[in-house]
């Protein structure tokens, strides 16, 4: 499944959500998106922006946050592009650089972005400073 991020009515990238490994999470996204939030960035964990979406879902593809960068780090040299959804607290969160999480926290890794890195990293950057913009998250076509 293919999804769209806009911030402040700009369309910054393409996220490829793994359906067969979060069924669940789709099926959500199928049923409540599309779907505005205002952004923040997660300025203790790296270079992460997220958002809270009305969605609860269950763990699925469970990670700890430490280990999704690892694993990116490996496989593409830079954790930027991992896409995850933290349950507990319903958030969508998004990584656009190099610097990822480091703690043993769990998450719901759940894709990556395809298209639009380089527009990302840049409205990451914006969003460290200026927060609370508005951001819509939508099916991609």
């Amino acid at each position: 499944m293919q999804l769209v991020l806009n911030i402040a009515g700009k369309d910054v990238c393409t996220i490829e959500v793994w359906e067969d490994k979060v069924p669940k999470l789709c099926q959500q996204f199928r049923e409540k998106l599309p779907q505005r939030s205002m952004l923040q960035h997660g300025k203790l964990l790296g270079d992460l922006m997220f958002f809270t979406m009305p969605i609860v879902a269950p763990w699925e593809n469970l990670y700890l946050t430490e280990d999704v960068g690892k694993e990116r780090v490996a496989k593409y040299g830079s954790p930027r592009g991992a896409v995850c959804f933290y349950s507990p607290r319903q958030q969508f969160c998004v990584v656009y650089g190099d610097e990822a999480s480091d703690e043993p926290l769990p998450i719901s890794y759940i894709g990556e972005v395809v298209d639009g890195s380089l527009e990302l990293q840049i409205a990451g950057y914006e969003t460290w400073f200026d927060q609370s913009r508005v951001v819509e998250l939508r099916i991609a076509g």
